[in-house]
């Protein structure tokens, strides 16, 4: 199967459309069926009140403490439109965390509705939270000061009914090597921030296919990419054959079985700037399992069929 994010040719990544329109499935590919349909997705954790009574509750106990307890946010919601008002709140999650961080209201917190939406504040998925532990872990993730990539957490899964993921695990991705990008060589020069931002929001697919869960992968799990990309990007040799570096046109992910293993090859392009020479370079990832693993990180590839 191939997941391709389609670009114009000889026009860079970084002036291109949004990426969500540029992710679609090649419609000539098929994956095979499984048992199991796992997912490996990557948003913010966010979560709403599924009746009026919950954030009553929650109002109710915010006023039998001292001012800094109270949640003013949820005052006067008196019937369902108002609550549904409440619920669409892009801030609603702050003072969510307000109020079900406190060992008071778990009760509550187990009574709510738990959603992962994409960068863009689309849901995703309904998550299904089996343990306390995960619950904490989702009351933490309202905690984030804003909504960025790195505030971001990676939920790992088998998908349910009605776009519903039965949650095995719940990671921040600044946990995750991506994490180190932050205290790199590169951080804070611009141009590098930018590309990172423009390829990590390659990550608003569900991660419900093989091919989209390898791309997550390696989106946080594989910091070469961001080097390697601004290198040929921006430190091209001023002697070389493209002293104007090289931008990166596209980004496929093709699978194949590999003895009794599943592998995908996420397979970027870059073109010459000068002299429209393509290079293709591929990280490759197990995904036979529920969880992902690094097979190579960062290697040449050459397509067999580059027309």
């Amino acid at each position: 199967m191939t997941l391709t994010i389609t670009e114009q040719q000889n026009t860079p990544l970084l002036h291109t459309q949004t990426a969500q329109r540029m992710f679609v499935a090649d419609p000539n590919t098929h994956t095979p069926l499984q048992s199991t349909q796992f997912a490996y997705a990557v948003g913010f954790i966010n979560a709403k009140f599924p009746n009026l009574n919950l954030e009553k509750e929650l109002y109710q106990n915010s006023l039998m403490g001292n001012n800094e307890t109270q949640l003013p946010m949820l005052e006067n919601i008196n019937d369902d439109i108002a609550l549904q008002r409440l619920n669409r709140n892009n801030q609603l999650y702050q003072t969510l965390f307000k109020g079900l961080s406190l060992a008071k209201n778990r009760y509550i917190a187990s009574g709510m509705q738990w959603l992962l939406d994409n960068r863009y504040n689309e849901q995703m998925y309904t998550l299904l939270i089996p343990t306390d532990e995960l619950l904490t872990q989702c009351i933490t993730a309202l905690g984030r000061t804003q909504n960025d990539e790195a505030a971001q957490v990676v939920v790992i899964g088998q998908v349910q009914p009605l776009n519903t993921i039965l949650v095995q695990a719940i990671v921040p991705v600044s946990a995750l090597p991506f994490g180190e990008l932050s205290h790199g060589d590169n951080h804070g020069k611009e141009q590098f921030q930018n590309l990172v931002t423009e390829i990590t929001s390659l990550d608003i697919s569900a991660g419900d296919t093989d091919a989209a869960r390898a791309l997550n992968y390696t989106l946080y799990n594989n910091p070469t990419i961001y080097q390697q990309s601004y290198h040929l990007c921006y430190q091209s040799r001023r002697d070389g054959p493209n002293p104007n570096g090289y931008q990166l046109v596209n980004v496929n992910v093709e699978t194949s079985q590999s003895g009794d293993r599943l592998v995908a090859d996420v397979i970027f392009t870059y073109q010459g700037i000068n002299t429209g020479a393509m290079q293709f370079w591929r990280s490759r990832v197990d995904v036979t399992g529920e969880y992902p693993f690094m097979v190579s990180s960062w290697e040449q590839y050459l397509p067999s069929d580059t027309n």
